[in-house]
């Protein structure tokens, strides 16, 4: 019902999927081995100082990885053999005593840390953190 109203979930969701499915798929023995370095690549990429366009233009810079992120894993789920595709088990939820299902917030929790660590980075932050630094 919430997917219906914010899109972004629904996006958010699928990624989480994909993802399971590249690190399920890095893990996996009939992986070829360019595939593999060709995730390799992609996360190198990410956390290198070193980008197409500069992190430190805060919007541009993260579209310019979110590109990057979109174009991968298009690419490696359509080159990802199918046998490795069709061996990923699916998650089961984990039951709870009084026969509800348990919930993982980390993703939720991983995904905050990054909105937080990507606003810390910016500019004007910086510059609010140091005018208050006499402070301490």
């Amino acid at each position: 019902m919430l997917f219906r109203f914010l899109p972004v979930l629904g996006k958010l969701k699928a990624l989480k999927t994909h993802g399971r499915l590249m690190l399920h798929a890095f893990r996996h023995a009939d992986t070829p081995k360019w595939i593999k370095g060709v995730m390799l690549g992609v996360v190198v990429y990410l956390f290198s100082p070193i980008d197409m366009v500069p992190d430190v233009l805060v919007l541009f810079g993260i579209t310019d990885d979110l590109v990057v992120i979109t174009a991968a894993m298009w690419f490696l789920g359509k080159v990802i053999p199918e046998q490795v595709k069709n061996s990923l088990p699916t998650p089961q939820p984990t039951p709870q005593p009084d026969g509800t299902a348990r919930r993982k917030p980390w993703g939720w929790i991983i995904l905050a840390g990054i909105a937080v660590g990507a606003a810390a980075s910016h500019p004007w932050v910086h510059g609010q953190l140091s005018s208050i630094q006499a402070l301490f």
